[in-house]
């Protein structure tokens, strides 16, 4: 959020170098958080503009920053070099986000096109036969790609289909000749066993399997799962294959694939500042970061919930956890009148309570709970903090 360091609220994306550092692009600077201190890059420091819509940091420690007028920006240490068409390959001035795949290419989805480049070697793909070994791509929107150990390149794209690109060839699929249910991903990601997830602005989540020319998908929509809303922005696959997804207007949502559940993380049950979501990270410490429309970043970490990035905390405890019949819930208090919620997966509120503390800690027990994932929330004053509680 702005008190923790930057420059706007409205955080479009966020990347990770190898050193521990978060990158976090708004529209009004690039913000840069080691851990414990914020550090603000905008027009005069190097960038030569402040709107950044996509980061991403490589094997070689720069950090690749896609501006919404200005190209691609690399900072290499305390080097900055720009990229812009006409006077580089290019394709396009506006770029919407950045992948660096297994091999240590950049592929760079930008309005007028796809590059993938070493920053030697440039490939240009669009949709006229000057496209790189002429595969003819069905639209130059390039919302997100996300490429396979096997060189299987899968695009999301504005209004022109899920795409797949090889050496040889593109094939791709829509609503009209393959009744997609919706022509537009955001966010594209690639699971353990091959699969290829896009998160659609309305079609909800898809799925394709099998091989990429077998057209094969499933839907996962408030009609056919338990998903909290159609309207997705972003996803990430973590190394357990839950599936995190970023929505527009419902918060964090996760598949955890392997039993079919799915938990839901919103203004209501959670600490998080907004429900509109921007995009979805995942750090190599396993938190999950998200960036909102109006409220800044947030970090959640499987163990403690959603948080701040900074601020008092209540540091909630409960055991045993997972539970059975019954979980005891401990945390701090101030002194001053609380409240507490549990909601369940959905963000379903399903218990409640409150009182006044002495400062001293705060004990609870509950129980009587259906197996599940659920979220216990914790609020004194202007602070709050949420643990997840896991029955069976």
């Amino acid at each position: 959020m702005a008190s923790a360091g930057y420059p706007s609220n409205t955080v479009r994306a966020i990347a990770h170098d190898s050193s521990g550092g978060t990158w976090i692009g708004t529209d009004w600077g690039l913000c840069h958080f080691d851990g414990v201190t914020w550090e603000v890059l905008q027009v005069g420091s190097g960038l030569p503009e402040n709107d950044v819509r996509a980061l991403a940091c490589d094997g070689q420690g720069r950090v690749w920053i896609g501006m919404f007028t200005q190209g691609l920006v690399i900072k290499d240490g305390a080097t900055w070099t720009q990229y812009l068409p006409g006077t580089s390959p290019m394709p396009g001035a506006q770029v919407r986000n950045i992948t660096i795949d297994h091999q240590g290419f950049a592929w760079l989805s930008t309005t007028s096109g796809l590059a993938s480049t070493d920053l030697t070697d440039w490939r240009i793909y669009n949709d006229t036969d000057t496209s790189f070994n002429n595969l003819e791509l069905p639209g130059v929107n390039i919302a997100d790609v996300a490429v396979r150990e096997d060189g299987l390149v899968c695009i999301g794209t504005l209004n022109a289909g899920f795409t797949y690109l090889t050496d040889t060839l593109v094939r791709y699929y829509n609503t009209f000749n393959d009744f997609l249910p919706d022509n537009t991903a955001l966010g594209v990601a690639i699971d353990s066993q091959g699969d290829r997830w896009a998160a659609c602005p309305a079609g909800a989540l898809l799925r394709f399997t099998a091989g990429y020319n077998d057209g094969l998908f499933f839907q996962y929509s408030t009609l056919l799962s338990n998903i909290p809303t159609n309207a997705l922005t972003d996803i990430v696959i973590d190394p357990s294959d839950r599936k995190i997804i970023a929505t527009q207007n419902a918060g964090l949502t996760i598949l955890d694939s392997s039993n079919g559940n799915w938990t839901t993380y919103n203004e209501q049950n959670s600490n998080l500042p907004d429900d509109e979501l921007n995009c979805v990270s995942l750090a190599p410490d396993g938190s999950i970061w998200v960036g909102t429309m109006t409220g800044g970043a947030a970090r959640f970490s499987p163990m403690n919930g959603v948080g701040a990035l900074n601020g008092d905390e209540l540091v909630l405890r409960a055991w045993p956890n997972p539970f059975n019949e019954l979980v005891r819930v401990e945390g701090n208090t101030f002194g001053s009148a609380y409240s507490w919620n549990l909601c369940d997966g959905l963000g379903r509120m399903v218990q409640r309570g409150g009182g006044r503390s002495s400062g001293g800690p705060l004990h609870h027990v509950i129980a009587g709970l259906a197996p599940g994932t659920y979220a216990f929330t914790l609020i004194e004053g202007d602070t709050r903090e949420t643990i997840m509680l896991v029955c069976q």
